[in-house]
């Protein structure tokens, strides 16, 4: 069995679907070689306000993040902003986003920093997630060698199949740090200080000799001075320590700096990494992902093969053309005895963690309740075509799949940073 790299088993994604050898591959050669494009749903705009009405944005996106890509549409708007989904920020992006009163401005086209939005017409309500029912993705994978033929074979086949797991990949943990669930673990363990620690002392690659110092200086409890040298695109950060700056025995009141979908973010992540190495735990035990066995919790396709709609109960009999779920860990979460169960059990007590502990006592709006998620990943309209040292595939993915998770299924990079995978 091929071991995969550090990396991946820092954030639960420890084994592999696939048989086939490592092969070459570099993505991200340029910003042109990785590009996602949202796929709207049932949503329809039209093409003229009317009363109530909110303006649809399309956008462009190239090396921005969505939450400052929201804090910057939200600047231009006057408003609020929602949108469908997160998108990678290494990555050429096509996303939508609204505002959330009806009073926001409507500008034709909005150009910021490294985005461009343009109105695409008008909706009755905001964007929600459930308006996106996927992702089309086009990626280059350069320097590879004829053997990447059989490995994009074998994925696409496996796919098909049910049987890629559906992890949640490199970026839902801050892509080259791995960091946002280890600042999750500490809020559900109501370990404030802790989580602080986590956001302003960890290292990070992309540290500099300032921010070096600034960590040093912040954690001699120097927080103005830090702050002085803290880079402005650490804005989380600065936002913490600003806090800290005034009230430095208030962890729960600095966290609390940081805004509110970012520290909901970083629970969802410790409830991604669970998930991750609960299914990691099922490939290694050989269990089947695709289909529904006695005694899991199952749920009915969408209309389009890629999402899920109604889940069911395990004692419910499952009806044909169902497919499995696993819970993932709340604290709803409750213990029903089904095969993945078991292994999420398993997770948790290594982890000691406990579903009441997703209810935060002193930070409530972090808390989450749970849910569940396919233990496999879907996938349609998959194609890819050679040229010399070089691979296109395009696939469209679920809301929620990561492009990451399938393409390691295929080059098994021993260094996924150098590979262009994060």
């Amino acid at each position: 069995m091929i071991e995969p790299p550090e990396i991946d088993s820092a954030v639960g994604m420890q084994a592999y679907a696939t048989s086939s050898q490592p092969c070459e591959g570099v993505l991200r050669s340029s910003v042109g070689d990785f590009r996602v494009e949202e796929v709207l749903g049932e949503l329809e705009a039209s093409a003229a306000a009317f009363p109530g009405s909110l303006p649809l944005y399309k956008i462009e996106k190239v090396s921005v993040d969505t939450f400052h890509l929201e804090r910057a549409m939200a600047a231009a708007l006057k408003s609020r902003v929602t949108f469908a989904g997160m998108k990678d920020k290494r990555a050429k992006s096509i996303q939508y986003m609204t505002p959330t009163s009806a009073k926001a401005r409507r500008p034709q086209r909005i150009d910021g920093d490294g985005f461009t939005a343009l109105l695409a017409g008008y909706v009755d309500r905001p964007i929600v997630r459930r308006a996106s029912s996927g992702n089309t993705f086009e990626i280059v994978i350069r320097e590879c060698g004829l053997e990447v033929k059989s490995c994009v074979e074998e994925a696409y086949r496996m796919g098909a199949e049910m049987r890629i797991p559906n992890f949640f990949g490199y970026q839902r943990f801050g892509a080259r740090e791995a960091l946002t669930h280890m600042v999750g673990r500490e809020l559900v363990g109501g370990r404030f200080r802790e989580a602080l620690n986590q956001i302003l002392l960890r290292p990070r690659l992309a540290d500099g000799v300032r921010t070096r110092e600034a960590r040093r200086l912040i954690a001699e409890g120097k927080y103005k001075e830090g702050h002085e040298l803290l880079p402005s695109g650490q804005d989380i950060e600065r936002m913490v320590v600003r806090r800290l700056m005034t009230r430095p025995d208030d962890a729960v009141g600095a966290i609390r700096a940081v805004p509110i979908k970012l520290r909901r973010f970083y629970v969802h992540a410790y409830q991604s990494y669970l998930f991750n190495r609960t299914v990691s735990l099922a490939l290694k035990r050989g269990l089947d992902l695709s289909r529904v066995e006695r005694g899991d919790n199952w749920a009915e396709l969408s209309s389009d093969g890629l999402n899920i709609n109604r889940v069911h109960g395990v004692r419910e009999p499952a009806l044909e053309g169902t497919v499995p779920v696993v819970q993932l860990a709340g604290y709803a979460y409750r213990n029903y005895g089904s095969r993945f169960d078991t292994l999420l059990e398993q997770v948790m007590t290594e982890e000691r963690v406990a579903p009441r502990d997703f209810y935060v006592e002193d930070m409530q709006e972090v808390s989450a309740e749970g849910g569940f998620r396919r233990p496999h990943l879907a996938m349609r309209e998959a194609s890819f075509t050679i040229s010399e040292r070089a691979t296109k595939m395009k696939f469209t993915l679920p809301r929620g799949g990561y492009a990451t998770v399938l393409l390691r299924e295929v080059i098994k990079p021993a260094d996924p940073v150098a590979s262009g995978f994060v």
